[in-house]
């Protein structure tokens, strides 16, 4: 046991001395080793920020929700809410088509009602449970009274603003008028109450867990599809399906590109690590091998070189990402032109495990020369 912790000593004595003396020796593999995983962070880096922008893009733009809007020659029921969430664990907006009203423009707002057992739901979003234009362009709107026509005749309604991400907005495109079932005589459009149990607009939305899943989006199509046809109604399902499975087809051909990366930058440290390694060892072969004379095991010489390898190697690559980590928003803003984003240490540990393994990988396979080279006999070196 004391022969083994003093060979230890002796070879980390024997490397750091190495060190001192051909200083550039683990500075041209900590530079390099740097500069490299800087490299390779940048540029997958902007890979993930790319593909975490889109996603943000596609679900403000309610990419996670599936769509349909049913006319029948019967009355149509559709579950409640708590059914629908019990059912498929999703949000759910059911409203009815009721006519159309003008604002001072001339601009066309749809009226549109909802059932009873969505009061809850709903109800809390009208002004005193008045009709209220609920709208996400303020542009175009302010909250507070406006005047529409509906019927021909001019109606005071209260406006009020909702985010363009809200479910109820996207269903209505933006804008429009909910009348609670009880005022909803008083603006419907003459002939509309006859056909308002015939009709149905309906939104069924991914919980933020879900979102983009298209398995999930698949399933909520498939219960709207079958839902239109127990109605007899054969009306369109509306959603981003297709446009998901596109997308995840580029980011799994993405992934495929940054592997390749890695291994690429992966080669090259590795070459890197291999020469200079190979080159020290043949440097000090003599010494090495009166060592194994001393009864030393070759793989404790190998052994040696890997840790110092790792050594420099891990100390390079967390410095590669701290320098990316504080300069990311530089890179990514400057060089990538993406805007104002900033990537997060568990949105980028993926990348990061990647080049991690890959050089670890590299070190592995730069000692396999040494350890043919610390195999040779004895005799035929020492002579």
């Amino acid at each position: 046991m004391r022969s083994l912790i003093l060979t230890i000593l002796y070879l980390a004595k024997d490397t750091l001395h190495r060190w001192g003396s051909r200083l550039s020796s683990p500075l041209a593999r900590v530079m390099v080793v740097f500069f490299l995983s800087l490299c390779a962070l940048c540029f997958l880096g902007s890979y993930v920020i790319t593909g975490k922008v889109v996603k943000e893009k596609l679900h403000q733009r309610g990419v996670d929700s599936v769509y349909v809007s049913i006319y029948s020659d019967k009355p149509i029921s559709f579950p409640s809410a708590k059914k629908i969430e019990k059912l498929l664990q999703v949000d759910s907006l059911a409203l009815r088509p009721v006519g159309y009203a003008r604002d001072s423009s001339g601009s066309s707002i749809p009226i549109m009602s909802y059932d009873f057992n969505r009061s809850p739901q709903i109800y809390p979003l009208l002004t005193n449970g008045e009709p209220t234009l609920l709208y996400s362009d303020k542009k175009a709107y302010s909250d507070g009274l406006r005047s529409v026509s509906i019927k021909g005749n001019s109606v005071n309604v209260h406006a009020r603003y909702l985010p363009a991400q809200h479910p109820l907005m996207r269903l209505m495109r933006s804008r429009g008028i909910i009348c609670s079932p009880e005022t909803i005589k008083n603006y419907a459009v003459p002939n509309s109450m006859d056909n308002m149990s015939n009709s149905l607009s309906v939104c069924l939305s991914l919980r933020p867990d879900d979102a983009l899943n298209v398995e999930r989006l698949q399933e909520l199509s498939n219960y709207l599809k079958t839902y239109t046809q127990l109605e007899q109604s054969q009306a369109p399902i509306v959603s981003a399906l297709e446009l998901l499975k596109y997308m995840n087809l580029i980011l799994n051909n993405q992934g495929q590109a940054r592997a390749i990366f890695c291994l690429g930058i992966a080669g090259i440290a590795g070459i890197l690590l291999t020469a200079l390694a190979g080159m020290e060892y043949r440097q000090n072969e003599y010494i090495y091998t009166l060592m194994k004379s001393f009864g030393i095991h070759p793989l404790m010489l190998v052994g040696s070189f890997i840790i110092e390898n790792i050594i420099l190697v891990s100390l390079s690559f967390v410095a590669a990402i701290y320098a990316f980590m504080e300069a990311q928003q530089l890179v990514l803003e400057q060089f990538f032109k993406l805007g104002h984003h900033r990537l997060s240490l568990q949105e980028i540990m993926p990348e990061i495990e990647l080049i991690g393994a890959s050089l670890l990988v590299c070190v592995l396979i730069s000692s396999i020369p040494i350890l043919c080279a610390s195999m040779r006999e004895i005799g035929r070196v020492l002579k």
